[in-house]
């Protein structure tokens, strides 16, 4: 039977080492048939958990940078198709000036 006070002894230690909001990225688990990639923000807590239980890892600045990127093109795209739904179009003319 594992030791639950020393479990949460670590896991605590984790999350202390940790800010409030936390990007994790999956490891691999072909039992599952998941590869690595999967993004989440998580709060410390459940961070330390993931990151104790070695499912996850911290993902790095550039990886949040491109998943931020990305949310910010679907939500581009998103809006555009409620535009273009409801009859309204937007036409971009020339370039700024630099």
């Amino acid at each position: 039977m594992p030791d639950l006070k020393k479990y949460w002894q670590e896991i605590r230690a984790i999350e202390q080492s940790l800010p409030g909001e936390v990007w994790l990225m999956s490891l691999e688990n072909r039992a599952r048939g998941q590869v690595a990639g999967s993004m989440a923000q998580v709060t410390g807590t459940g961070a330390a958990k993931l990151l104790y239980a070695k499912s996850h890892r911290l993902a790095t600045e550039e990886e949040v940078r491109a998943n931020q990127a990305r949310q910010a093109e679907t939500q581009r795209q998103v809006s555009q198709q409620r535009l273009r739904d409801r009859g309204i179009a937007i036409i971009p003319v020339g370039s700024r000036p630099q």
